[in-house]
């Protein structure tokens, strides 16, 4: 009965926390529905049941007791989906919904059971769609490893960035081709063979490092047998959909030699020890009884204060446009080059050019008064060149400080090449705070939205044309940058009555 009444409260509580933070656990889904990266989140649910199950008879071996480091795991969970949910950072706040549902078993059900279900809760956050960020990083690699194989085989190439020319063609790497997919299945995979196939700590670490490193290395060779095929048949084969069948084939190979060498040192399982006595068990009912009531009340008290919290919104006050004259730059109403940025609906947009002299430079801003999923500054979806727009590329990226009568102002600077070649000054504005940490601009924007401040932010984007030797116009754009931001500020916090 004490067991029993444990894995009711235990289901309860996680039914509580889904149930509260719905959106939050909808939004994974929808993702696993959409992206082919993250599918295999569909199966973590049923994986851990699995492991639960598969583990049932160390479980009852220990006795449910309420768990205080466990209702503080809880409680930091619930502390970082807040800050997501302020940030809007969703893989955040997604992993804080895990880290609740994880911390609310484990108050409920005690240490020990907490101990022997380890690797069952900790899976979970595979349910997570997280492992974006590797996409960039992973392009870089194999990018440069396939131009480093091509050229060990004696093939000329011109690399640009993620496109490289060879003299049957010219090829690119995407984000599909960064292996990501291949990464993302292979270290889930690999965590949940090594934790069934083995118990020593090192052959664990061993197989996930391997299952973690080797994907990267397959998807670098991928790319360069794939260049080959197409090279030596004339870019006839591999240069479309066939592409990514040859890539899946050579995965699965290389993978299965992998799983297959690790079978080798395979070691059996560790026999459950005797089930604690039920008239033990049964003496800590009301602890564990106290503890889903307290978690739950907790998540109740944590869901109702971010609803308010969420009923404090900007507005747009009243609509302002940046002056016609900035110092020298006089506003002009004709964009010298096609190139624009790929940017998400904002309340107020702003695209023009100004010119000095012989020099025009453009100006992109969107201002998201009220920030929320995908209406906000920092998305994916904002874009100095859309993935969809061929005739414009980024092929480098570096840093810049501007000084400023508002003090320094650090911006990204993009290189972008199309029917011009022009360099692009991006930076954000969270409230009334500069920016080109992303991260440090969801911190701002969490910020702001718990003190109940301004939930505003921009982006803005500076472009000016590459002269000779591919050099910027520095003199210019930083002259430009100066006048520019005592009236963009001005601009933007007018336009919500600041």
């Amino acid at each position: 009965m004490g067991w029993r009444l444990a894995a009711v409260m235990a289901v309860v509580v996680s039914l509580a926390i889904l149930g509260l933070f719905w959106p939050t656990a909808w939004s994974m889904i929808d993702t696993w529905g959409r992206s082919e990266t993250f599918t295999h989140g569909f199966l973590v649910l049923p994986i851990t049941l699995w492991l639960v199950w598969h583990r049932r008879h160390h479980v009852v071996a220990v006795v449910p007791s309420f768990s205080w480091l466990g209702l503080a795991a809880f409680l930091a969970a619930a502390l970082g989906w807040l800050a997501g949910d302020l940030a809007d950072a969703l893989v955040v706040a997604q992993l804080g919904l895990v880290g609740m549902l994880v911390g609310g078993i484990w108050a409920t059900l005690g240490n020990q059971a907490a101990k022997q279900l380890v690797f069952a809760l900790a899976f979970l956050f595979f349910a997570v769609p997280v492992g974006e960020a590797l996409v960039p990083p992973l392009m870089e690699f194999t990018a440069s490893f396939t131009v480093g194989l091509l050229r060990l085989t004696g093939i000329p190439v011109y690399r640009e960035g993620l496109f490289f020319s060879i003299p049957s063609g010219n090829w690119s790497v995407v984000e599909a081709c960064s292996g990501i997919r291949y990464v993302i299945a292979s270290v889930t995979l690999g965590v949940l063979y090594a934790y069934l196939a083995y118990q020593s700590l090192w052959r664990r670490l061993a197989f996930i490092l391997a299952s973690a490193l080797v994907p990267v290395v397959a998807n670098g060779l991928r790319a360069y047998i794939i260049v080959m095929i197409g090279h030596l048949s004339d870019m006839k084969l591999a240069t479309g959909v066939d592409h990514l069948i040859y890539g899946w084939v050579f995965f699965g190979v290389v993978m299965l030699a992998v799983f297959s060498i690790g079978a080798i040192w395979r070691e059996p399982e560790i026999a459950p020890p005797a089930p604690a006595p039920g008239a033990v068990i049964a003496t800590h009912q009301l602890g564990v009884m106290s503890a889903a009531v307290a978690v739950v009340v907790a998540a109740i008290l944590l869901r109702l204060g971010a609803d308010r919290i969420a009923e404090h919104q900007s507005v747009v006050h009243a609509p302002t446009a940046l002056p016609q004259t900035i110092g020298d730059w006089v506003e002009t109403g004709a964009r010298p080059w096609t190139w624009s940025p790929s940017l998400l609906p904002a309340e107020l947009r702003t695209a023009t050019a100004y010119r000095r002299g012989s020099m025009t430079i453009t100006l992109d801003v969107a201002h998201f008064v009220q920030q929320r999923q995908d209406a906000e500054v920092i998305n994916s979806q904002n874009q100095v060149v859309s993935g969809k727009d061929a005739s414009w590329r980024v092929v480098d990226q570096g840093a810049a400080r501007f000084e400023t009568a508002e003090g320094p102002l650090d911006a990204d600077v993009l290189r972008v090449r199309g029917p011009q070649s022009l360099a692009v000054w991006r930076w954000y504005r969270i409230g009334s705070r500069y920016t080109n940490n992303p991260y440090v601009a969801k911190l701002y924007q969490a910020m702001d939205r718990l003190t109940l401040s301004r939930t505003d932010g921009a982006i803005v984007l500076v472009a000016a044309p590459l002269g000779a030797q591919e050099r910027p116009p520095e003199a210019e754009v930083r002259a430009f940058v100066h006048d520019l931001l005592p009236a963009l500020s001005q601009t933007l916090d007018g336009a919500i009555g600041r």
